[in-house]
């Protein structure tokens, strides 16, 4: 889309800032989501073969705000297996996706207007809330302007989000809270510990 970032622009750019974060900050704290190693990149790309099912689907967050977004986890592994699962759809090879390269860019929600949604929003602002009201903030948010097309074919300037959390805000010790702040306002979607659980 014209004057807007690619997805793959936007990953490539929250990769460097994280990577220059993290040379600042030292090691990060291990979460439940844990840092991709040999062995398990190994498993990513098995996840990838398998199809969408295990490389897409469980990454797919917040159905009760498809309206308005469409929001997507990614993380080290889930990386791994959603490339895994386009190069086999392509029939192309994977290429370098190692572990210390896939670590540097983080843990991220990716949060794009929904399509063809009247509702469709732009976002602005992302935070978690876990049950004991600790409230987690992004450490890296990049905003890109995107054209989506909406619900009566018609199409709008809207905002695309990547923001990057600590290793370990989703960690299953306790349900959560997205919180989204758009231009139309604050919505709010539940992320229960069972289903952060699944997630690697």
């Amino acid at each position: 889309m014209k004057n807007a970032l690619s997805l793959s622009a936007i990953l490539c750019i929250a990769g460097a800032a994280v990577a220059s974060a993290q040379e600042h900050e030292g090691p990060s704290r291990a979460g439940v989501i844990d840092r991709l190693t040999a062995a398990t990149r190994q498993e990513a790309v098995a996840c990838g073969s398998a199809g969408a099912e295990c490389a897409v689907h469980p990454y797919e967050l917040c159905e009760d705000q498809s309206e308005r977004y469409l929001v997507r986890l990614v993380t080290p592994f889930s990386r791994v297996a959603a490339a895994a699962l386009e190069a086999r759809n392509n029939r192309q090879p994977l290429g370098r996706m190692g572990p210390g390269a896939v670590n540097q860019w983080g843990v991220a929600l990716i949060v794009s207007p929904a399509e063809r949604s009247a509702s469709a929003d732009a976002i602005g602002h992302v935070e978690i809330r876990r049950d004991d009201g600790t409230v987690i903030h992004p450490r890296w948010t990049i905003l890109t302007p995107i054209t989506t097309r909406v619900g009566d074919g018609a199409t709008r300037r809207l905002s695309r989000g990547f923001f990057v959390f600590p290793d370990d805000t989703f960690s299953p010790a306790s349900d959560l809270k997205v919180i989204f702040v758009g231009e139309a306002g604050e919505s709010i979607c539940a992320l229960d510990r069972e289903h952060l659980s699944a997630l690697r």
